[in-house]
């Protein structure tokens, strides 16, 4: 295999791991609006014996689930921008000063949007084990 065609299938291979990697940072998003709203409303026992604290931390969770999802948005419309200015560039359709700079708002929002998701299921995590005991750890 030639090193051009090696790179071509590193980068197919790329492309898709990131887009896994988006598409489960939205779905986490998603899940910590849920989480948390369901766990807000006091509608079951479980969520009725939590700690006053875990109110705090549900509502950051939520909080973070939307950035998270808004990140993802923002990244996909760099995207979109970054390309559609490349496309406009004629006649060598290279990217322009302002594309790179979507370029570069998309990379933040591609990282950060990851990073809030997991600060995010940090925050549901110590709320949900503010209710649940484990006797092993008791002693």
């Amino acid at each position: 295999m030639t090193p051009a065609k090696r790179l071509e299938n590193i980068r197919k291979e790329q492309d898709s791991y990131s887009s896994k990697v988006s598409e489960t940072s939205r779905y986490i998003g998603y899940g910590l609006v849920a989480a948390a709203f369901s766990l807000l409303s006091r509608a079951t026992e479980f969520s009725k014996g939590m700690e006053p604290f875990a109110d705090n931390l549900l509502i950051w969770s939520a909080i973070c689930g939307c950035v998270a999802v808004s990140l993802d948005y923002l990244q996909m419309l760099m995207g979109w921008l970054a390309a559609s200015q490349a496309a406009n560039n004629k006649p060598d359709y290279e990217p322009t000063k302002l594309g790179g700079t979507f370029v570069k708002i998309l990379n933040v929002a591609f990282y950060g949007k990851q990073a809030v998701a997991v600060v995010g299921v940090i925050f549901l995590l110590i709320a949900i084990g503010s209710r649940v005991s484990v006797p092993a750890l008791a002693n």
